[in-house]
């Protein structure tokens, strides 16, 4: 079945589910009752909502689905960071995961089944890219992990730095960012979202002008193009003026500050005059910059910097200053860490 064609609860927002039920011939407060037991109460089938009449559901469960998507397996690393393996139906296996950090509980969500900007530090796009993911995909990673939490754990924050690039996918992107803000959704606050890009220009823009208070993430990894076309080959179509240019442009409108995520990999581009053409690149720019030293991934065999050099580089762009966050490595026992997930292709089909 063509995943356009699903009609899954988690695909609608609560205008859409309204008059899914009047269009049943049902009053549109049911709306409302359905989408608590799936946000507030965590059901998967319609059987588990048991205060709706029996007819209600029977007739609901004709028309569309709770979930479209299943949990395959979760693997755990010492850190309590957890990776979900995520049953698309009837297609692949994409990767989400929770990550936990003393009260601050995050998931990171995939936003495309497989990916097109091949960066060579990431395994997400070894296989390039089969389709973007609807906006129930993503949703539903969200409450897998959401419904995985322990009774005394609560999701704070999600963030789209997972398989795909998500201003590719803008439109399901946005509509998922809604569902989780929403007061009738998730109810995650949108400051408490934060949208990952490796520069996508227009989606940039088109971003500033939602009226979402979200977080922006632009994933840099160099100071120049020659570095960054290295690092990420469809930057030689972007550029990074460019990239530094919409980002200026989306503070002025939002007044919200940016984070710059910086792999850094030794070599290439790391070093202390590497840290200061950033800095000069970013002068001006109300931003932080998240350096991560780079991960471990089979196929490529970039390796991370020396523990000096990597302190040599963060405390230069602190003398310029700019605020930076050396990020904690984490997930990297199950290949959960930043730049590891990537796309499987085993084929699994299920009913719900």
């Amino acid at each position: 079945m063509d995943t356009a064609e699903i009609l899954s609860i988690t695909n609608m927002s609560l205008p859409e589910l309204e008059a899914l039920c009047t269009s049943m011939g049902k009053p549109t407060y049911r709306a409302k009752q359905i989408l608590s037991w799936v946000y507030d109460k965590g059901i998967t089938t319609f059987d588990q909502a048991s205060n709706l009449p029996k007819d209600f559901r029977r007739q609901f469960s004709e028309e569309c689905r709770v979930f479209q998507t299943k949990v395959d397996t979760i693997a755990k690393t010492i850190n309590s960071t957890e990776k979900f393996l995520v049953h698309l139906l009837n297609e692949n296996v994409i990767e989400c995961v929770l990550l936990r950090e003393g009260k601050r509980i995050t998931a990171c969500v995939s936003t495309q089944v497989g990916c097109a900007m091949a960066c060579r530090f990431c395994a997400s796009g070894l296989l390039g890219l089969e389709r973007n993911l609807t906006t129930g995909e993503m949703v539903e990673q969200v409450l897998h992990v959401k419904n995985h939490l322990l009774p005394d754990e609560r999701l704070t924050n999600i963030v789209f730095m997972g398989i795909g690039e998500p201003l590719m996918n803008y439109d399901n992107v946005i509509k998922a960012v809604r569902i989780m803000n929403a007061e009738w959704g998730l109810g995650i606050g949108a400051r408490h979202i934060t949208i990952s890009t490796v520069g996508i220009i227009d989606g940039i823009r088109r971003l500033a002008h939602e009226g979402l208070q979200v977080n922006l993430a632009i994933s840099l990894h160099a100071p120049n193009d020659t570095i960054r076309s290295k690092i990420i080959p469809s930057n030689k179509k972007i550029g990074i003026k460019n990239i530094v240019t919409a980002a200026r442009e989306y503070f002025e409108v939002t007044k919200r500050d940016i984070s710059f995520e910086y792999i850094l990999i030794n070599g290439i581009n790391a070093s202390k005059q590497d840290a200061e053409s950033l800095a000069r690149l970013l002068k001006g720019i109300q931003c932080n910059v998240n350096v991560l030293p780079v991960n471990p991934v089979e196929e490529f065999d970039w390796k991370p910097p020396s523990q000096e050099t990597i302190g040599a580089f963060c405390r230069t762009l602190k003398k310029h200053g700019l605020v930076v966050t050396l990020r904690k490595k984490k997930g990297g026992s199950v290949n959960a860490a930043c730049g590891q997930l990537r796309l499987q292709r085993h084929k699994f089909l299920w009913k719900n």
